[in-house]
């Protein structure tokens, strides 16, 4: 299978290192940044000499992966577009509830799975990656949860590369949920700079998790989307069970001094409480003080 991926951050590159001597892999790029990659890049230590192609090296992929973050997207559905054939699989792995509409404008709703993936712990700066968790778990499927030919081939693929993958029931719940996790731990872990292992021990910083939580599922409500509190007791014990110093990608980018999705976050909770009339004062401030955090820093 032909798999081209965009975006070689803590995940894209993850991922292209689990899939790695198990399909034909390779990133895409623009032509001012292929030099950057030509010695290849550093995962866990070893350094993997990938296939970087530009939009003018294009030929149609089999699945095209998006893994950047959601303020780059536009610029990469303009570098990814020349991949796209008739029979081309898009799959994202962007945070947040709003990359798949985009991706549907762009390449066709025909085309478009809906996923995401959860349980990686990994730190990025520059060409390296450091994957704490073993890869982490891709979770995708139909919009309307129908067991397709192309799903069972994906999965296929995602199996013999080890890459561990659910295929739930009901995707659109299961993306909101990591909705929530992201809203509630992404942002508060940014603002607070605490890695994993902080987190796990530091049981006010749950208090605040379950704050969030709640306008979330709100809004959720209001968009069709039922998260139970069993829900929120998941999330919260799967992100407590990553006990090392991983950092989640939102407080990586605060010390790095680099943008973050805040926007598609907290700001996206604030969004949807003034579309539904519903207050989300919590998620409002959260939103606030983390811009206010990265301007003083």
């Amino acid at each position: 299978m032909e798999v081209r991926i965009i975006g070689a951050g803590a995940v894209g590159a993850v991922v292209g290192w689990k899939l790695y001597g198990k399909a034909d892999v390779a990133f895409i790029v623009d032509s001012g940044r292929k030099a950057r990659y030509s010695d290849g890049l550093v995962i866990n230590g070893e350094r993997i000499a990938f296939p970087i192609l530009t939009p003018d090296e294009a030929a149609p992929a089999d699945l095209l992966i998006f893994a950047v973050k959601n303020m780059q997207l536009d610029e990469a559905i303009e570098e990814a577009l020349p991949f796209s054939g008739p029979d081309t699989v898009v799959l994202s792995l962007l945070n947040g509830i709003e990359a798949e509409g985009r991706l549907s404008e762009a390449f066709g709703a025909e085309k478009v799975l809906y996923a995401f993936i959860t349980d990686l712990s990994s730190n990025h700066s520059g060409l390296e990656t450091t994957c704490f968790s073993g890869g982490g778990t891709i979770v995708f499927g139909e919009k309307d949860n129908r067991k397709t030919e192309r799903i069972e081939r994906i999965a296929a693929l995602f199996s013999s590369a080890g890459l561990k993958f659910v295929i739930p029931d009901d995707i659109l719940h299961e993306k909101w949920w990591k909705f929530m996790l992201n809203t509630c731990f992404n942002t508060l872990s940014a603002v607070l700079e605490a890695d994993y292992a902080a987190i796990s021990t530091n049981q006010d910083f749950i208090r605040a998790v379950r704050v969030v939580a709640r306008e979330v599922q709100k809004v959720a409500e209001a968009e069709g989307i039922r998260l139970t509190q069993d829900d929120v007791e998941e999330m919260i014990r799967r992100v407590t069970a990553l006990r090392d110093h991983g950092k989640t990608s939102m407080l990586q980018d605060v010390l790095a001094g680099r943008e973050t999705e805040n926007r598609y976050f907290a700001g996206a909770v604030s969004r949807l409480g003034r579309r539904h009339s519903i207050p989300t004062p919590v998620s409002d401030f959260i939103s606030i003080l983390l811009e206010a955090k990265r301007r003083c820093l």
